[in-house]
């Protein structure tokens, strides 16, 4: 469970610490975005909101990924319905390296029942899994072989582990629903030990604490650490915002604002 904390000091103190924190009493998006910027400081390279996640907003979102093909590793993108448990994973994976290294999430009106968050320290949980013998083997796997990161159709061209160590020192571990092999692998083993990965994610997910944000909380996330979801929702009234944020820590910073529907990987770099 995130510590609550009050100010962008402490917000700043306690990620890095922890991974996450939530703070109150934000009720604009003005208000996100400066706290936000507080808590990256001189860090700070680029900050904006990246998307609403609404009912209203993911209905039209999703009729456009419903419509893109299967790719040819028979993979198929999907946002899901906001009735589901959300999948964990770390925002902006379908940009690789150029996804931000941090994360807002403001609560604008939460839903009447339902939605709650949910946190898993990925980073943690390799570690804990090199400190089992019956699991340091997946350990070494997420630490040491390269993996495909891409979503369906939309390669990245990159190769890197699961867990990493990123050029500025900063931890990296993550997960979501699309990860291969690499093209053309000669491992057969591959695919099992992602598959261990994905299975252990999932029972973290489904086993692990969940938390109410109220409206006016943020919670404050290290996006390279930390993956987060949500659990299903019916109101239709309920309004989040996903802001990002990229530091001079961050593997790389894109030149423009990013598309999450239809990722622009060609314009990343500008």
């Amino acid at each position: 469970m995130p510590e609550r904390i009050d100010t962008p000091i402490q917000a700043r103190a306690v990620i890095e610490a922890d991974g996450a924190a939530v703070v109150g009493g934000i009720h604009t998006e003005e208000q996100a975005l400066d706290f936000a910027s507080k808590v990256l400081g001189d860090k700070l390279v680029r900050l904006g909101r990246q998307f609403e996640a609404s009912m209203r907003n993911h209905e039209r979102e999703a009729a456009v990924v419903d419509a893109q093909p299967v790719d040819g590793r028979g993979r198929k993108r999907s946002f899901g319905k906001p009735g589901e448990r959300m999948t964990a994973h770390n925002d902006g994976f379908a940009f690789g390296d150029y996804a931000p290294d941090y994360l807002f999430l403001w609560c604008k009106r939460p839903a009447v029942s339902g939605g709650d968050s949910f946190l898993i320290d990925a980073w943690k949980l390799s570690e804990l899994l090199a400190a089992d013998p019956a699991t340091a083997d997946l350990a070494e796997f997420c630490r040491s072989v390269d993996i495909d990161h891409s979503e369906p159709n939309f390669p990245q061209g990159t190769y890197s582990p699961i867990v990493r160590t990123v050029a500025s020192g900063r931890v990296q571990a993550r997960y979501h629903p699309y990860l291969v092999p690499v093209p053309g692998s000669t491992r057969p083993e591959d695919a099992a030990m992602i598959e261990r990965w994905s299975d252990t994610v999932l029972h973290v997910r489904d086993n692990g604490p969940m938390f109410r944000a109220a409206a006016g909380d943020m919670i404050c996330l290290d996006n390279y650490r930390l993956l987060h979801g949500r659990d299903g929702y019916t109101d239709p009234a309920r309004e989040l915002y996903s802001i990002w944020g990229w530091t001079t820590d961050a593997v790389a910073v894109p030149a423009k604002q990013l598309d999450i529907v239809v990722p622009d990987l060609a314009a990343l770099a500008g």
